[in-house]
């Protein structure tokens, strides 16, 4: 599971004109012409937490080898997601500004994404014999008249 929180949240006005250099003198109230515009962002400390119950995956019963995968798999996620940037909505583009922090459990450092990437073909040929046979799964569903 994962989630965002802001703190020390304040405001950051801001705006701009839209600018419409083929009839700039046009009607505004319709959209055309340059358009001064108002807009209110945020801005303020922000912090991705992220949670991956081991517990849960151990639970299943899937194995060593798929619990070491699914495992990976989540931490390739969150360090891509990291890595790449965050762009939650227009105008928030977020980055990772320190090294992520684990808190547990304790001396466990986030893999880079390099790390990760190298280590997946290993780590999904020893899982294998837990993949359905064959590896695609068709359903289909009769339309009912």
């Amino acid at each position: 599971s994962a989630f965002i929180e802001a703190r020390q949240v304040t405001l950051a006005p801001s705006g701009g004109v839209k600018r419409d250099d083929v009839d700039p003198k046009g009607d505004a109230n319709r959209g055309f012409g340059h358009v001064p515009f108002h807009r209110d962002e945020y801005t303020g400390e922000i912090t991705a937490y992220f949670s991956l119950d081991l517990a849960q995956i151990r639970g299943y019963r899937l194995g060593t080898e798929v619990e070491e995968l699914l495992c990976a798999l989540a931490l390739f996620k969150i360090r891509a997601l990291l890595d790449r940037g965050l762009r939650l909505r227009t105008a928030c583009d977020l980055e990772l500004r320190d090294d992520a922090a684990v808190t547990r459990p304790d001396g466990f450092r986030l893999p880079g994404l390099a790390e990760l990437e190298e280590a997946m073909p290993d780590l999904i040929r020893k899982a294998s014999e837990g993949f359905a046979e064959p590896p695609v799964t068709r359903v289909r569903f009769p339309l009912e008249g």
